[in-house]
């Protein structure tokens, strides 16, 4: 069995030490405008306590993808919504993809690796999430595991809902010992 840590490394997610910018929304709504609790009344943003409210992905096809992607299909969502995109090529299964313009104060990189399958992606997104620890957030979308910059719970649910990237993939945020998915979008089973 390969220890955790180096089956974190081996597929790209592992930590950088990299300078990115933390993720930050200024003047924009806060993150729990965005959620309410299970009995659809307003709350904070805690997880494992609260739902995206249902308008965020109105009109979205949020069925659950089955296709082996790219990394393009997670540059190309960020370049339909007009963002400015630049990407590295990390290894041949792992791109670092800058996302800016817009409205954003600053570039948000974004970690994205290619892996066998769905559910591979959503154990490895898992495990990284756990290794980085709290306020580390990321999506998957079938094969693809997206790993977003450190924020605070409100930065990541407000950027998520904003720009509907909880309707492209599984919303997850990393706690102090586990993580949590952030329902009401995006769902693979």
């Amino acid at each position: 069995m390969i220890p955790r840590t180096l089956l974190a490394a081996l597929i790209g997610l592992a930590p950088c030490h990299c300078a990115a910018p933390a993720l930050h929304t200024p003047h924009t709504p806060s993150g729990s405008e965005y959620v309410r609790d299970f009995d659809g009344k307003a709350h904070g943003v805690s997880p494992g306590h609260v739902r995206l409210t249902p308008t965020i992905c109105k009109g979205i096809d949020i069925s659950q993808e089955y296709r082996i992607l790219t990394a393009e299909a997670f540059i190309d969502y960020f370049r339909h919504q007009g963002f400015n995109i630049s990407q590295t090529k990390a290894r041949a299964d792992l791109i670092l993809v800058t996302v800016s313009g817009r409205d954003l104060p600053e570039p948000i990189q974004f970690r994205v690796a290619t892996l066998p399958s769905a559910g591979e992606a959503g154990r490895h997104l898992h495990l990284a999430l756990l290794q980085h620890g709290k306020g580390r957030w990321g999506v998957h979308r079938s094969n693809l595991a997206v790993l977003g910059p450190e924020g605070s719970y409100d930065d990541i649910v407000a950027f998520a809902a904003r720009t509907q990237l909880a309707c492209w993939g599984v919303l997850t945020l990393a706690g102090l010992d586990d993580t949590y998915v952030i329902a009401g979008g995006y769902a693979e089973l």
